[in-house]
């Protein structure tokens, strides 16, 4: 049995956490497309997304399991974190770029274009811009995130779950 109010309320907390930073970006006129702005994106945002799956399995391991929680338990309660955090993201970025500003990918697809333009070889280009088509069509990416977002959660929840102490009333005996 696994009690769901915790890894659904961490996955609703985590999802509105990604969504502000994405305002942020938004606002602040940042590329994601940056070096720089798209480390520092992947970290924070990954970082966040395993800080409140641990916590999300310790909560719940400790207030609704009497301290006692499987390896499924806690993969399950990762799954469903990830997959309502990576939800809600893909939601409002879709209402960003395909609702509010459908220009905005497409505007920032070729501001970088133009910063590395003649940097980089002619065929890697052309590559780059193939590979930027399917980003800058928010109904695409879209549906390429509702089917990409369940595997990356699994993959990391089961990474995760590894880790997460499962018995943590040994600690009490001694």
């Amino acid at each position: 049995m696994i009690p769901f109010e915790k890894p659904i309320k961490y996955g609703l907390i985590t999802g509105l956490i990604l969504v502000v930073i994405s305002v942020l970006i938004y606002a602040l006129d940042l590329s994601p497309f940056n070096p720089m702005v798209g480390f520092a994106l992947v970290i924070v945002n990954f970082g966040l997304i395993i800080f409140m799956m641990v916590m999300a399995a310790n909560k719940m391991r400790d207030e609704d399991l009497n301290k006692k929680v499987t390896y499924l338990q806690v993969l399950i309660a990762g799954f469903v974190v990830v997959l309502i955090a990576m939800y809600l993201n893909t939601i409002y970025t879709y209402l960003q770029n395909g609702v509010i500003d459908p220009e905005y990918m497409p505007r920032k697809v070729d501001d970088f274009l133009l910063s590395i333009e003649g940097k980089v070889p002619e065929e890697a280009m052309e590559s780059m811009i193939k590979g930027f088509e399917d980003s800058m069509n928010a109904g695409k990416a879209l549906v390429k995130s509702l089917w990409k977002s369940p595997i990356i959660a699994l993959v990391l929840s089961a990474i995760v779950s590894i880790f997460i102490k499962k018995d943590k009333t040994i600690e009490q005996i001694g």
